[in-house]
């Protein structure tokens, strides 16, 4: 496969694990603090839009960031997916329990 895509692909792929542990702290802090959660619901007219538009400017952004610096690189192999598939649950099981218990 072409160095360049899995270059992308890896850096994308990290940059979803820290996009999806984003989400899941800006939602907790969202619920936490009511004004955070007004000045977002302020920028769009929706918290939400506003929190999926953060999502995807760090997405995007770490992407690109590693992507170019070759971050995946450096860890090799399969370990950017392993990674990913860990993020995925732990953001999952946080906002689970934070939903059900706060």
């Amino acid at each position: 496969m072409d160095k360049a895509l899995n270059r992308c692909a890896g850096g994308f792929a990290l940059a979803a694990c820290v996009a999806i542990l984003f989400n899941t702290a800006l939602a907790w802090l969202k619920d936490s603090l009511p004004a955070l959660n007004g000045w977002m619901a302020s920028l769009t007219g929706h918290h939400w839009t506003t929190h999926g538009l953060f999502d995807l400017a760090v997405f995007f952004l770490l992407g690109l960031a590693f992507s170019r610096a070759g971050a995946a690189d450096r860890l090799g192999g399969d370990v950017p997916m392993k990674l990913l598939a860990g993020c995925t649950v732990a953001a999952g099981l946080g906002l689970l329990l934070w939903f059900l218990f706060v």
